[in-house]
C-alpha cells in the first residue's frame, strides 16, 4: 500500500498556494480558479480546494499533520536551513529513533512532518514486527550545516508523502478500524495513539486522541482535511480491500471503478485506488 495527496479544504486558497509552492518548494502540478495540485518530481502531494467554510481546522477531527519524506539527510537539511534562514515559524523537531524531523503549519493551521528515515538497521525492529519510536532531542544545529542555500527553493523530486497522522476520538478504535478495514498492522501503541503501517514500514498511518473527546466530527468541505489518497498496486488488491472492509461494516462508496472512498467514526475519509 502507497500513500498518495492529502487534500485540504483551505479558506485562502491564494495564500496557501504561495506557502505550499514559493516557501515549501512544492511544483504546481495542475491549477483551476478553485483548486490546485501541488507536488514534487511530477508527483503529486497535496491539493488544495477553496472553501467558503471559516472554522479553525483544529476545531474538528481530521489532519494531525501530514508527513512528506525526503530522500536524504542532505535534503531534510536544505529544507531545514531554507525554513529558518527566511524565519518561517516551527512547531518543533525530534529524533524517533528511525527517523528524523521538524514540523510546522501552514497558514490555516494544518499540521505538515517534513522527515527523513534512518538506515533500517537502525530501527528498532522487535521480533514480533513491532517498530518502537521515541522522541529524544533532534541534532539541529548539525541538520542545519548540513544543508545548503538554494535559490529559487524547490523541493527535492524523490520526495513523497510518508505518512499521515490522523486526530480521532478513540485512538484504540481508530487503529482496530484501519487495520481491520485496510489490513494495516500495529507497530507501536502508546495510550491514547497508535502508529500502524502495510508491510514493514514503521507506520503510514498514525491515530491519536490528544486533541481531546469533544471534537466536532469531519464533514464535506469543512476546513482542513477533505480526504487523504492511498494507492494498491491493481484492481484485485482493491477489490480484496472493499470486500475486507465491507465484513467490518465500514462506510464505503464507489466513487469509480478504481476507487472507492472509506469513512470512520470521526467522519475522516480515505480514498483508496488503484496505483496510477
Amino acid at each position: 500500500m502507497y500513500l498518495a495527496e492529502v487534500v485540504l479544504n483551505v479558506k485562502d486558497l491564494e495564500s496557501q498556494i504561495a506557502f505550499y509552492h514559493q516557501l515549501l518548494g512544492l511544483e504546481i502540478l495542475n491549477q483551476s480558479e478553485n483548486q490546485v495540485l501541488l507536488g514534487a518530481g511530477g508527483k503529486p502531494l497535496v491539493r488544495l480546494i477553496k472553501t467558503d467554510d471559516i472554522s479553525n481546522p483544529k476545531q474538528s477531527y481530521g489532519l494531525y499533520h501530514m508527513a512528506l519524506l525526503l530522500p536524504t539527510r542532505e535534503d531534510l537539511a536544505n529544507v531545514f536551513k531554507h525554513l529558518l534562514d527566511l524565519k518561517i515559524p516551527l512547531v518543533g523537531g525530534a529524533d524517533h529513533g528511525y527517523s528524523e524531523a521538524i514540523y510546522l503549519e501552514d497558514l490555516e493551521g494544518n499540521g505538515i512532518e517534513l522527515y527523513r528515515d534512518k538506515p533500517e538497521a537502525e530501527w528498532d525492529i522487535r521480533e514480533d514486527g513491532r517498530i518502537i519510536g521515541v522522541t529524544e532531542e533532534l541534532s539541529a544545529q548539525a541538520i542545519y550545516e548540513l544543508g545548503r542555500g538554494i535559490e529559487p527553493f524547490v523541493i527535492t523530486s524523490g520526495t513523497r508523502m510518508g505518512h499521515v497522522h490522523l486526530s480521532v476520538k478513540n485512538s484504540r478504535e481508530a487503529s482496530v478500524f484501519y487495520q481491520e478495514s485496510l489490513g494495516l498492522e500495529d507497530k507501536f501503541t502508546i495510550p491514547h495513539a497508535s502508529w500502524i503501517a502495510s508491510g514493514n514500514y514503521h507506520h503510514h498511518l498514525a491515530v491519536n486522541e490528544w486533541g481531546g473527546k469533544n471534537l466536532a466530527g469531519r464533514e464535506k468541505a469543512v476546513a482542513g482535511l477533505a480526504y487523504y489518497a492511498l494507492e494498491v498496486e491493481n484492481k484485485e488488491e482493491l477489490l480484496k480491500l472493499f470486500a475486507r472492509s465491507q465484513r467490518y461494516q465500514a462506510t464505503t462508496q464507489w466513487i469509480s471503478s478504481n476507487e472507492f472512498t472509506l469513512t470512520d467514526s470521526d467522519g475522516i475519509v480515505s480514498l483508496v485506488r488503484v496505483k496510477k
